[in-house]
């Protein structure tokens, strides 16, 4: 081949290439396309499963298996640890189709995606008020679904967090004598998150910043509560004696 032939056929070589990524089948039908995704997830190529599923939903959308198709791709994208674009998969599947049969467990792995991005107590906890909403979804709108009581744990799960975020806030502002500051953190605390696993820390450290600040009424108050809803707490045990603790 002379050299104007092989600069002839450099262009068309690429555009061959571009046009059949990672040796799927050009002609591959939708059929063909999903058996790919499906033999490739089974085997752990989360790559080549995505770029199988997303040529089969491209070509036939309407087809009875593209719900188990975005699904997939969502599962895909999960395994391979990038768990914000697997939330938005799911949610496409759960937004799109949310009388179908894959509805709820699409909307469950949303918030386990999210759940995965949730960090430490102590920072932007953006991600774990994402899951929250998507497990109180699925205990909403699909209250028979067999995810429901898992979604109800991970809501608790993550509010306490939340709860635990608050409290942490408080605590600042209680080490740095700040009191009036941290009173309002901990009754946000105790009127937005009551139940949470914090909560006897958080009546603990209010009657012993109300009692900082003077506010004795409110101190005995916030004790007795403290006696009477958690009586075998060691906060309990210790807001029995009169000296009030050093936090931290």
């Amino acid at each position: 081949m002379n050299q104007a032939r092989r600069r002839l056929a450099l262009p068309a070589l690429l555009l061959a290439l571009v046009g059949c990524p990672k040796g799927l089948p050009q002609d591959a039908s939708p059929d063909r396309l999903y058996s790919i995704g499906r033999e490739q997830f089974e085997k752990g190529d989360w790559d080549r499963a995505i770029e199988a599923f997303q040529r089969f939903l491209y070509q036939d959308p309407g087809h009875p298996k593209a719900d188990s198709a975005q699904y997939l791709v969502g599962e895909a994208y999960f395994n391979q640890e990038q768990y914000l674009t697997a939330a938005a998969e799911f949610l496409r599947l759960a937004q799109n189709r949310p009388a179908g049969p894959l509805a709820d467990d699409s909307r469950y792995r949303a918030c386990e995606s999210y759940h995965k991005l949730s960090p430490r107590p102590e920072l932007d906890q953006e991600y774990t008020d994402e899951a929250i909403g998507q497990c109180r979804s699925v205990v909403l709108l699909y209250p028979g679904s067999p995810y429901a009581s898992e979604a109800t744990e991970r809501v608790r799960e993550l509010t306490d967090k939340l709860a635990r975020k608050y409290y942490l806030n408080a605590l600042f502002y209680y080490k740095r004598r700040a009191y009036d500051s941290a009173i309002v953190y901990l009754e946000y605390v105790l009127e937005t998150y009551g139940g949470a696993a914090v909560e006897p820390e958080a009546l603990l450290t209010l009657y012993e910043a109300y009692r900082k600040v003077g506010y004795s009424r409110e101190a005995e108050q916030t004790r007795e509560r403290l006696l009477r809803e958690y009586p075998d707490s060691p906060q309990a045990q210790e807001a029995q004696g009169n000296s009030p603790r050093d936090v931290g």
